[in-house]
């Protein structure tokens, strides 16, 4: 509905999906607040989309250990001998067609990544667990090789500064196997599941709340509501 309204009002946008999508980021979260606002007088609005709405508390908690969806994570600097902050996440973006066409379509791309900072965002009826990592970049620090998938985790961290969080709902975990004892690269493995209980996200050894954050400096990109 909203890209619709944007191309509406502008043109360009039909034509410029690369524009599009960073308009949308830019302009989601108070289009969404005014939209529901209109609506809620004349049709029946969800509770938990007029939170969302007005956005989040401006404190929260930051973790150090967090389980979803039977998978416990850690962040890089609380774990110890296992990887719990190795992260992959599959989104869509913007890419070449194919390797001899540089029109850019909308494709499935996977991201690899390190948790840094683990956030309960406070939407006062609800809370929204989200990520923020470090991500290899997809250009120059991912590569596939005899069928593995390697990710380079010492350069380029810093493609992805202004858009490093993810919904934790969204995360699958992933392990990193270092190439070797010399390599900057490491072969990706997938991570089973382990089956850990949803109550197991305040445990007091490994999911100490921190310190609180403010969250009108985290410059959360609106996507992580949408």
């Amino acid at each position: 509905m909203h890209l619709d309204e944007l191309k509406r009002l502008d043109r360009r946008l039909s034509n410029n999906d690369s524009l599009l999508q960073k308009r949308h980021r830019e302009t989601f979260s108070a289009w969404l607040e005014e939209k529901v606002k209109t609506q809620a007088s004349t049709i029946s609005v969800s509770n938990t989309l007029k939170w969302l709405a007005r956005g989040p508390r401006e404190e929260s908690m930051s973790y150090s250990g967090y389980v979803i969806n039977g998978i416990r994570f850690h962040t890089k600097d609380a774990e110890k001998s296992r990887q719990n902050s190795s992260v992959s996440i599959k989104a869509e973006t913007m890419c070449r067609s194919s390797a001899r066409d540089n029109t850019q379509v909308i494709g499935k791309i996977s991201y690899y990544g390190i948790i840094r900072d683990i956030i309960l965002l406070d939407y006062n009826t609800f809370r929204v667990p989200i990520f923020r990592c470090d991500w290899a970049n997809i250009v120059n620090c991912v590569k596939v090789d005899d069928e593995f998938t390697l990710v380079n985790l010492h350069e380029g961290l810093s493609q992805f500064e202004k858009d490093p969080f993810i919904l934790a709902s969204h995360a699958e975990q992933v392990f990193y196997s270092r190439d070797s004892d010399t390599s900057s690269w490491y072969v990706i493995l997938q991570a089973p599941p382990r089956g850990f209980h949803e109550l197991e996200i305040y445990d007091e050894t490994t999911c100490t709340p921190l310190t609180p954050l403010d969250v009108s400096r985290l410059d959360i990109d609106a996507d992580v509501e949408d």
